[in-house]
């Protein structure tokens, strides 16, 4: 080979190697394409704006890509952080450069911003996002999401799976981010909060209800979830509760904390972890909890309806094929029961085809028990008719072997669980399946290594179909790190013909603490007292009589005096003499004026029976906030109240409606027994004709659920008619009480 030739070979060589460098720098400094669009959206009615980051190479091929929907704060909207720049994180040098148009640029991923403006009516502009705290108008943001992500899959090249689907947002968007999440657990794989909102009401813009990220993690198994907050952010107090909580129940959780206020701290890394989840995404989950504040719902393809009015919250528990259990509350975990609810539950298709299962339906609330035959769909559905009771529900074929579950468990000798102190639990099981299980047994272990366990095991001898059995021993354990509030349990259930079944349980588990005996007992006693924090507000608390005594038949605060003021508290107790019936109330003070959060402090009002032994003490374990802003300190105490005098304090009236099938519906509560009930229709328009019926909460004629609390009549057809309805409460001890519904009733 000539000189020349290997001359001109380097040379040629020189110039490739300087364009494979121009091309590689030119390839990185390649920016994200950012487009601002807009679309029809047929949930909301109306024109509904995004932003969509794509990456470089988007146009430059046909492949497709993940997908990352993001939601902005308070005061931000789709196209940047509007006139508050607290949070700017979409190009440039914004968040130190830290931001999702620089993200995109090196990585292939689609992100989407959307738009959560809820603009009021006759408001010129309106900074408050997705119509939470308070609900105010019919848009609901979560019910459009879906039809977001299908309108994206229609219109980008995305891959359309929830293995490649994630939220993200910040502040109110870092909320809703872990509401969505929860709420449709089949459509997304990864959920990130910077800095998220921990509380907010959210729901039916006629029944919002307070919704706690703290309470919902049931309903995130599958999912990696995270968190990022600053160790300067005025929302911190809140997020360190959350991990508390969620670390000592959650496998699939991380959080991290910066040298950073309220912001998008550490977006590279986030949306990194949600990267490494598109490749390695969690397992679909075998057996799925999931809690809904709508009435109506579809999750893992099970397909949810009911006619509830009233602010409550839809319960699936322990869902697989062989059953589930379910129910309806006013608040989770342990809110009343509201029973007087028509639930449909159409399962997914997991059976075979036109074929007969014999449906098991054990009422945990009511001790009763129904067994029915059912034929499956085209599909392979089943369609469950349910009360909002507490059902544990047994799905067969003739064949099947038994089905045990956990009915309840209950702490044996202790009104709570407590650090350092043995903890006894005794447990029920019952058989749901097709056959009886001989020879059942418990094993009981700690889902953290944090507790000693002293016995492990319990037996239950031979379970038979629909059979409840006490177990012959309880259960104990010791826990010695009272830094932890919780504690989770895994149960391992065995028959002697080697079948198995597992459950999880959660214990919260208190300090030892000090008795406190400086307080005052509201009840009907209008009181000036602490209020978010940093206010006193008179009000009146409580039901009874006011005389500041602890009677029979009242409706009691503990009020905790500290700092020079009366704080409300929320109270842990077990007596079968407070609450009787499960009628448990609990409250909020929020606590905005004082952290601007949009969250509160729980507090209860405890029912006391109209039979409670005299002169005997209600002992309470209690806890109340004080304020040292931004934080919330918690203190904690125990209380008893001697509980004296005669039940003088007559029914509470709430809720009173009239169905559209002429049913008239009011909810009673009583220390006690309740003598009679009626009601009073004062035609309108019609010399003022009264129409008298007697409401009965027997389970007939129009009243849904028997002794649940709600006391209904459905009254014969009538004219069409506008009525005024007055209701009146007789108890077992005399105690009289009348109440009108608000506005006016159509019958007909």
């Amino acid at each position: 080979m000539s000189v020349f030739s290997i001359k001109h070979s380097a040379m040629i060589k020189s110039i490739y190697l300087l364009l494979c460098m121009f091309i590689g720098l030119n390839s990185y400094a390649q920016e994200a394409n950012i487009i601002d669009s807009r679309h029809y959206s047929n949930v909301l009615g109306e024109i509904r704006n995004f932003r969509i980051f794509l990456p470089p190479s988007y146009n430059n091929n046909s492949k497709k890509y993940p997908v990352i929907y993001f939601f902005h704060g308070w005061g931000q909207r789709y196209f940047g952080e509007g006139s508050d720049e607290y949070a700017g994180y979409d190009k440039g040098n914004q968040n130190k450069g830290d931001n999702i148009a620089n993200f995109v640029a090196k990585h292939d991923v689609i992100v989407v911003k959307a738009d959560g403006y809820n603009r009021r009516n006759n408001e010129e502009y309106y900074r408050r996002p997705y119509n939470v705290l308070p609900v105010e108008s019919y848009r609901q943001f979560p019910i459009y999401f879906p039809e977001l992500v299908s309108y994206m899959d229609d219109h980008y090249r995305t891959i359309a799976d929830r293995q490649h689907r994630a939220v993200s947002g910040l502040s109110m968007g870092g909320f809703m981010t872990f509401f969505l999440a929860a709420k449709y657990p089949h459509l997304v794989s990864s959920a990130g909060s910077f800095c998220g909102a921990p509380e907010f009401t959210i729901g039916p813009i006629d029944f919002p209800v307070e919704y706690r990220h703290m309470d919902m993690y049931k309903n995130l198994e599958g999912i990696n979830v995270r968190l990022h907050y600053g160790d300067k952010d005025f929302i911190r107090s809140y997020h360190n509760d959350m991990n508390k909580m969620w670390s000592q129940v959650m496998d699939n959780y991380q959080w991290k904390i910066y040298d950073a206020e309220h912001s998008t701290c550490g977006l590279g890394e986030m949306f990194d972890s949600i990267m490494n989840t598109f490749q390695h995404p969690l397992p679909t989950p075998a057996k799925w909890d999931h809690i809904e504040v709508y009435p109506d719902f579809t999750v893992w393809d099970y397909k949810v309806s009911s006619d509830r009015t009233v602010p409550g919250f839809t319960i699936l528990e322990n869902i697989d094929k062989r059953g589930f259990r379910s129910a309806v509350r006013e608040f989770v975990p342990d809110g009343q029961l509201i029973q007087n609810v028509n639930l449909l539950i159409n399962t997914a298709p997991l059976y075979e085809k036109n074929q007969y299962y014999t449906i098991n339906d054990l009422d945990l609330r009511n001790m009763k028990t129904t067994q029915l035959i059912q034929q499956s769909d085209n599909e392979g559905r089943l369609l469950i008719r349910l009360n909002g009771s507490q059902h544990e529900i047994g799905i067969n074929k003739k064949t099947d072997k038994p089905e045990l579950a956990i009915a309840d468990f209950r702490l044996q000798d202790a009104g709570w669980a407590m650090h350092g102190k043995e903890v006894k639990i005794a447990f029920r099981i019952l058989n749901k399946g097709m056959s009886a299980a001989k020879n059942a047994k418990m094993v009981i272990a700690a889902f953290r290594n944090n507790v000693k366990i002293v016995n492990a095991n319990a037996s239950f001898g031979n379970v038979d179909v629909n059979e409840i059995k006490d177990g012959n021993v309880p259960v104990s354990f010791i826990s010695s790190i009272d830094s932890i509030g919780i504690i989770k349990f895994r149960l391992n259930i065995t028959d002697e013909n080697n079948n198995q079944w597992t459950q999880y349980i959660d214990v919260p588990v208190k300090k030892q603490v000090q008795e406190i005996k400086d307080f005052e007992i509201a009840d009907g006693r209008t009181l000036s007292v602490a209020g978010s924090g940093i206010d006193v507000e008179t009000i009146l608390l409580g039901k009874g009589n006011g005389d500041g005594i602890a009677n029979p038949g009242e409706s009691i605060v503990v009020l905790l005096k500290d700092s020079g003021k009366l704080w409300r508290t929320d109270l842990t107790f077990s007596d079968k003499y407070l609450n009787p019936g499960g009628l448990v109330t609990r409250k909020s003070d929020w606590w905005t004026n004082m952290d601007h959060v949009g969250a509160s402090e729980k507090y209860h009002e405890v029912l006391i029976a109209g039979d409670y032994p005299q002169n005997q003490e209600a002992e309470f374990f209690a806890e109340y906030w004080l304020p040292q802003y931004p934080m919330h300190i918690v203190k904690q105490g125990v209380v008893k109240v001697k509980v004296s005098g005669k039940d003088q304090t007559p029914p509470s009236i709430e809720n009173i409606q009239f169905r559209g099938d002429n049913t008239i519906e009011a909810k009673i509560t009583d220390g006690g027994s309740l003598k009679s009930v009626s009601a009073k229709m004062i035609k309108q328009y019609e010399f003022e004709k009264v129409i008298n019926v007697h409401l009965n909460d027997d389970g007939k004629d129009g009243d849904i659920t028997a002794n649940d609390h709600v006391y209904s009549m459905q009254i014969p057809d009538q004219k069409f008619a506008v009525y005024r309805i007055i209701i009146e409460a007789i108890d077992g001890s005399g105690n009289k009480t009348g109440k009108e519904g608000n506005g006016v009733f159509v019958g007909h």
